[in-house]
């Protein structure tokens, strides 16, 4: 956001939190080839929302996820909506308007509560 010329603010700061999340998350730059035409990684994440998130969470995420899933008897649900919920503070955090982006203090409420509502540590 920085980079598109906006001022320094702690909208723009939150932002960078949810590109950095969804980074993470899917693995991809946000300066990854395969965004172009309009196509970034925010909307990448958005059209992908929330039946086809295992085509954009980054495999090896996935395949670590899948020994933890194995583990606990909520398994795929449990991995499932861990991401799904921590795609959404992501994409909750880069939405384009500032004023319709969640606070720091939002983001580290839900954060906690994905945290809390593992089967698993």
């Amino acid at each position: 956001e920085y980079g598109g010329g906006s001022h320094v603010s702690t909208s723009g700061d939150v932002y960078s939190y949810g590109v950095l999340l969804l980074e993470m998350l899917t693995g991809k730059s946000p300066t990854d080839p395969m965004f172009n035409n309009g196509l970034n990684i925010i909307n990448y994440v958005e059209n992908n929302l929330p039946d086809n998130i295992f085509h954009v969470v980054d495999a090896y995420l996935q395949e670590e996820s899948e020994g933890l899933a194995q583990a606990y008897t909520e398994e795929q649900n449990a991995v499932y909506q861990c991401f799904l919920s921590l795609l959404k503070v992501a994409v909750s955090c880069a939405l384009q308007d500032p004023s319709e982006r969640i606070s720091m203090r939002e983001v580290s409420k839900k954060l906690n509560g994905i945290k809390m509502s593992l089967p698993f540590e």
